[in-house]
C-alpha cells in the first residue's frame, strides 16, 4: 500500500487520465481523492459521478448538459456535470457499465477536452482531470464489445490496481486503530481495546466486503459497546458466520469441558487459559484486578498468559 500510495503520488501532479481499479469496498474512490488533493487543483471541485445502469439519454445531459428545449422536460439550460467541475476532476465511478453509445463523447472530452451538450450547435472546451474507478475487467469486456478499445487505451495510460483487504491482511491492526480512535473520537466515548485473540480474528477474516465492511462493523461496535472496554471475539459475530452475538447457555462461561482421553498437562492448560480468560473478561482486561481475583501475582499472571498464549501482554 505504501507502494501504491507512492505511485498515487508521483500521477497526481499530471493531467493524465488514471484508471483504478479494484472491488468493491477497497477504496477506490479514496484513492481519487488522494490524486485530486495532491495534484494542481486541491482547490478546484472534486465531483463523483456514478455511470451505473442509467438510461443514455439521462447519463447524455447529467454529463454533458442541454439547452432549453433540447428534449421534451427540457425547460432551462443546464450546464452538465462535466463543465460544472471545469477546472477540478471528475470521477466517474464505475465507468465499466457507462452506455456504450456515451463513450464516444467521453473519448472526445478525453482528447480534446471537448464536451457538447445535448441541442448546443457548438462544443465547449473544459479544463478538467478524469479518474475512473471500476470493479469490473474492463478488457474483457472489450473484447465483449461492451466497451470500445479506443476509449480504454485513453484511460488506461495510468492505472493503478488496490488489492482487496484479504490479500494485505497486515494491513488490518493499523486500520482498526486508526477507525476504532476515529469513532471513539466522533461518538465521545473512550478507545476501545482489542484483545489479541479478537485481532487475530480481524486479521484472518476473508473481509468480501473489504475496507467498506470492515469500516461498518467497527463503527456498530464503538456504538454499542461501552467506552474504554476490552473487545473480545464474541462481540465480534460474523466471525463466526453469525449476524448476532452468540449467546452462551447459563453457566457455559464459568464450566470447562475436557475429555478423559487427553493428557494430564493438556487438560490443566485448558483449565488455566478458561479461569485467565474468564477473568480478564469479567475486569474488562485490567491485568492487575484479574490476578487479584485469580488469587496470584502480577507477575505470574504474566507468565502463565505468555505461556498460553493470551492476548498481547502488556
Amino acid at each position: 500500500m505504501r507502494r501504491l500510495t507512492r505511485l498515487a503520488r508521483q500521477a497526481a501532479p499530471s493531467d493524465l487520465p488514471v484508471l483504478i481499479t479494484g472491488e468493491t469496498g477497497t477504496g477506490k474512490e479514496v484513492l481519487a481523492r488522494f490524486i485530486h488533493n495532491h495534484s494542481g487543483r486541491p482547490g478546484e471541485l472534486f465531483a463523483p459521478y456514478n455511470c451505473t445502469s442509467m438510461p443514455v439519454d439521462l447519463v447524455d445531459a447529467q454529463l454533458f448538459g442541454h439547452r432549453r428545449g433540447a428534449f421534451t422536460g427540457a425547460h432551462e439550460h443546464a450546464p452538465g456535470v462535466v463543465r460544472s467541475v471545469d477546472g477540478g476532476t471528475l470521477l466517474l465511478d464505475e465507468i465499466g457499465d457507462i452506455d456504450p453509445r456515451v463513450q464516444p463523447k467521453l473519448l472526445r472530452l478525453i482528447e480534446s477536452h471537448e464536451v457538447h451538450p445535448v441541442g448546443q450547435s457548438r462544443p465547449s472546451i473544459v479544463n478538467i482531470r478524469i479518474i475512473a474507478t471500476t470493479n469490473t475487467d474492463l478488457a474483457q469486456r472489450v473484447e465483449e464489445q461492451r466497451f470500445r478499445k479506443d476509449l480504454f487505451y485513453r484511460l488506461n495510460i495510468l492505472h493503478i490496481h488496490i488489492p482487496p483487504l484479504r490479500d494485505r491482511r497486515l494491513d488490518v491492526p493499523a486500520l482498526v486503530r486508526y477507525f476504532l480512535q476515529l469513532f471513539a473520537l466522533h461518538y465521545r466515548k473512550e478507545p476501545l481495546r482489542m484483545s489479541g485473540e479478537a485481532m487475530e480474528g480481524l486479521m484472518h477474516y476473508p473481509w468480501p466486503g473489504n475496507v467498506r465492511q470492515l469500516v461498518n462493523e467497527l463503527q456498530r461496535l464503538v456504538v454499542l459497546a461501552a467506552g474504554g472496554s476490552r473487545v473480545t471475539t464474541e462481540r465480534l459475530p460474523f466471525l463466526h458466520g453469525t449476524d448476532v452475538a452468540p449467546q452462551p447457555p447459563t453457566g457455559s462461561r464459568e464450566t470447562v469441558t475436557l475429555s478423559t482421553d487427553q493428557p494430564l498437562a493438556k487438560a490443566l492448560e485448558e483449565v488455566e487459559r478458561a479461569l485467565i480468560v474468564r477473568a480478564l473478561d469479567s475486569v474488562d482486561g485490567r491485568v492487575t484486578a484479574a490476578a487479584n481475583r485469580l488469587g496470584i501475582s502480577l507477575k505470574t499472571l504474566r507468565a502463565k498468559r505468555r505461556r498460553l498464549k493470551i492476548d498481547p501482554v502488556p
